[in-house]
């Protein structure tokens, strides 16, 4: 099936309840879904966070502690606006699997990028309170993620999606995503200042996956408050376009081993992309 071909999710929206979801990604592009619809406990959420946080010392040598801001001085942009980013944790846990797989994501994502997509981006974010040094409204400039395709866009084919799995509360104050409602219908980027003020804060509790299409505008608000927002993202993409981070033949067998949905972690990770696979026999000179 070609990935512009309409899927029939009538099953799973009838199972998980999805109807209102797939109404707010086409009406305003981005959409909220609570704990209660998840069906996962706090438990899964807080094990999730936590192993955010370890690969953050791991990676950095910095403990992090929920109710604090870092006590380390980060370089770069990370210490500018006060954010960390971590990147490719499908290597790190078989938890990170499990959010890729989960199957309300599954079906949301297949709605907004139909069958094959990829994934794009493995992302966790670590946020503080913004340095008063950063005068700014927003830590993240307004922008789309699919921006690396030329517009105008056809909003009903979106070449990106996005989701957020929310492991602090996000409410403004703590730096919550904002987005402009609708701003997907334009299928261009906004110009310079257009869409702050138009924006609305994401705000929703711990537990919460929050899903939007790549032709939204979005961004970020300052984090005004002490201690940490962290959440768990990932872009993906059409199987026309080249994911930002390339997963392909890096992953572990074991991981899709216990995978409860192999098939489908496969094509995320482009191990079902038969035809850029070169058989070394054919290939002078390699053995």
């Amino acid at each position: 099936m070609e990935s512009h071909d309409p899927v029939d999710l009538s099953e799973a929206i009838e199972t998980y309840g999805l109807a209102r979801h797939i109404t707010e990604l086409d009406e305003t592009g981005l959409t909220i879904v609570p704990q209660s619809t998840l069906g996962l406990d706090d438990e899964w959420f807080e094990q999730l966070r936590d192993s955010i946080l370890r690969v953050a010392k791991a990676r950095t040598g910095v403990s992090f502690d929920l109710a604090s801001n870092p006590s380390a001085n980060f370089e770069g942009r990370a210490g500018v606006i006060g954010h960390l980013i971590l990147s490719h944790l499908i290597y790190e846990d078989q938890l990170f699997e499990r959010v890729l797989t989960n199957p309300i994501k599954k079906a949301l994502m297949t709605h907004m990028l139909g069958t094959g997509h990829r994934l794009a981006v493995s992302d966790g974010w670590i946020k503080w309170q913004t340095p008063n040094t950063w005068e700014e409204e927003s830590t993240t400039g307004f922008h789309t993620d699919q921006s690396v395709v030329p517009p105008p866009w056809n909003w009903r084919l979106p070449h990106i999606a996005n989701m957020n799995w929310i492991l602090t509360d996000y409410t403004r104050e703590n730096g919550a995503l904002a987005y402009v409602p609708g701003s997907h219908l334009e299928g261009r980027l906004p110009s310079l200042g257009e869409a702050l003020p138009l924006a609305v804060p994401v705000e929703a509790p711990m537990g919460s996956l929050v899903m939007f299409s790549g032709c939204l505008w979005h961004g970020a608000y300052r984090k005004t408050t002490p201690g940490l927002r962290v959440a768990m993202l990932g872009q993906h993409c059409r199987p026309y376009m080249l994911p930002f981070q390339d997963f392909k033949g890096r992953i572990k067998d074991e991981i899709f081993e216990a995978s409860e949905d192999p098939d489908y972690l496969r094509s995320l990770m482009r191990e079902d992309e038969g035809q850029l696979r070169v058989d070394p026999v054919s290939v002078p000179g390699v053995k």
